[in-house]
């Protein structure tokens, strides 16, 4: 079993043998440049115009991460944005205001996308360069080495690791501001080039000037399954509501330092209900506010537009109050009421909330209520019931499996204390969300396909094989999943990495077929 510490009140705690599964189908502060090519903006016809070309344009800005390191097994992966500008033709640098120092957790964007933001008042040109700031690096793992790394023996969990970061990245592609249209640009971080282990074998290096650390790309991405006018998708942003008329705002918690997202119903946006059916059960299609009010908790589904704004394809409510709930990827199950989580996003509560010491990569012990109720938050998507119902109507840790992502409702709690971990007692509440990670597929077919090389944390072998559930159909429409860099599983490469954002449903023999059903699958 994966355990952390104060699972035993010791300083590490041991994980136990990987189970073999095979069931086939029949920071110090960095700078990171991206130097892009020119290319020509509007301007006369008589030369090529460099900068200040006449008015102001918008340009967005979106982040994503992809290719893991061999190890060790990351479960998240924080880093805080300090600062972005843009450098001209000439050279020169236009800083862009950023709201705050965002941390980021780059495990969540192996299968989502972070908006940066859409900026503007930005001088018409062209620009060659986009500078990103970074700062204190901090890592939660699995140490599935031989070695002892970071003083954290083998086979042992490792969470809260603060990191040195040096160095600088070039990427090349081609941007321009315009004054008649709004530009979009993607930032790919390669976390294996990014994140390596010293040559003793016994400590993490994060270096930004290795090789291809960095790469950009204009929006939409090639090969990504957007309609027309659109740019880029942001998924399952949650948070606290606010509606005024058709515009939803969702706040996250201060702790995750996510910001706030505020994006347009339209008569195409998916109202969805919450994980127990209770809520949104029969919206009004067009009318958001038949499906979520103020101050209650949802998740949301944004479309990044051609013109810098922000749609919402999907929304749906979590909570129908807002209470202290804690989301996090399970790696211990000690007990039929006990297990382990390493926090990835919480919503606290309003008022008196009890989670208040908790951040994003701490471990957090949970310990169930008698009968607690079990749901899985399908956000619409097609999931066959034999496979629902390995988590939903359960309520036990029977039904759990390491690997699987839930969000626990957190009755009463207990902060950390020195070795101990925090925990959170009398849960009566769990629903499965989504697993965020990378594997390698292997004879990719649709709808459905092969997968090995689960990260480590997941307690299999690396041969171990699972098959992964996609549903076809018009992409941004109900139950429908979700494509980046391929049209459908069938284009995938076999043996290339590929991320996914899917719903973990194994059975007590672990031989579910499906064991994954997949939201969103992104290959680079």
């Amino acid at each position: 079993m994966f355990s952390f510490p104060g699972m035993t009140n010791a300083g590490y705690a041991v994980m136990g043998c990987h189970m073999n599964r095979s069931k086939a189908l029949s920071l110090l502060p960095v700078l990171l440049l991206a130097a892009l090519s020119l290319t020509a903006c509007s301007g006369p016809k008589t030369g090529l115009c460099i900068s200040n070309c006449g008015g102001t344009g918008t340009l967005s800005l979106t982040m994503v991460a992809d290719t893991l390191p061999a190890n060790p097994s990351l479960v998240t992966f924080k880093v805080t944005i300090t600062g972005i500008a843009l450098v001209t033709s000439g050279g020169t640098q236009q800083a862009l205001s950023l709201n705050g120092s965002p941390v980021v957790d780059l495990m969540r964007l192996q299968s989502d996308t972070l908006f940066l933001g859409t900026f503007g008042n930005i001088p018409a040109g062209q620009y060659t360069g986009v500078i990103v700031s970074f700062s204190n690096p901090v890592l939660t793992f699995f140490n599935d080495t031989a070695n002892t790394l970071q003083g954290c023996p083998p086979s042992n969990g490792c969470p809260q690791v603060g990191l040195a970061a040096f160095g600088t990245s070039q990427a090349n592609v081609t941007f321009s501001v315009s004054s008649t249209a709004a530009a979009g640009i993607g930032i790919d971080l390669n976390l294996s080039n990014l994140l390596s282990i010293s040559s003793s074998g016994t400590s993490l290096v994060v270096n930004f000037a290795s090789t291809n650390v960095l790469s950009a790309f204009t929006l939409p991405r090639a090969g990504s399954n957007l309609s027309s006018g659109q740019l880029d998708l942001i998924e399952d942003f949650t948070g606290v509501v606010s509606i005024s008329n058709s515009a939803v705002t969702i706040t996250s918690a201060t702790a995750t330092t996510r910001g706030s997202l505020t994006a347009t119903a339209t008569a195409n946006t998916i109202l969805n209900a919450d994980p127990s059916g209770t809520l949104c059960a029969n919206p009004t299609p067009g009318q958001v506010a038949t499906c979520v009010s103020s101050n209650q908790a949802a998740s949301m589904d944004v479309i990044l537009k051609s013109d810098g704004t922000l749609s919402i394809q999907e929304i749906e409510p979590l909570l129908a109050t807002v209470q202290d709930t804690v989301e996090g990827s399970v790696v211990s199950i000690s007990t039929p009421s006990q297990f382990m989580m390493i926090v990835t996003d919480l919503i606290p509560a309003a008022q008196n909330t009890l989670i208040g010491s908790l951040k994003i990569g701490d471990a957090l012990v949970v310990n169930l209520a008698a009968n607690p109720a079990f749901f899985v938050d399908t956000k619409g998507l097609s999931v066959l019931p034999g496979v629902l119902n390995n988590f939903a109507t359960q309520n036990n840790t029977t039904a759990m499996h390491l690997g699987q992502s839930v969000a626990a409702h957190v009755a009463a709690f207990t902060a950390a204390s020195g070795s101990t971990s925090a925990s959170a007692n009398n849960t009566d509440t769990v629903t499965l969300r989504w697993s965020r990670f990378t594997a390698t597929p292997q004879t990719p077919s649709s709808p459905a396909f092969n997968i090995v090389g689960v990260p480590s944390y997941f307690g299999f072998t690396p041969s171990s094989m699972f098959v992964v559930q996609t549903a076809t159909g018009t992409p941004g429409t109900l139950g429908v999943t979700s494509f980046d860099g391929v049209s459908d599983a069938s284009g995938l490469s076999n043996g290339r990495p590929v991320a996914l954002r899917a719903l973990f449903l194994e059975n007590t023999t672990n031989s579910a077929n499906p064991a994954f059903t997949a939201a969103k699958v992104r290959q680079h």
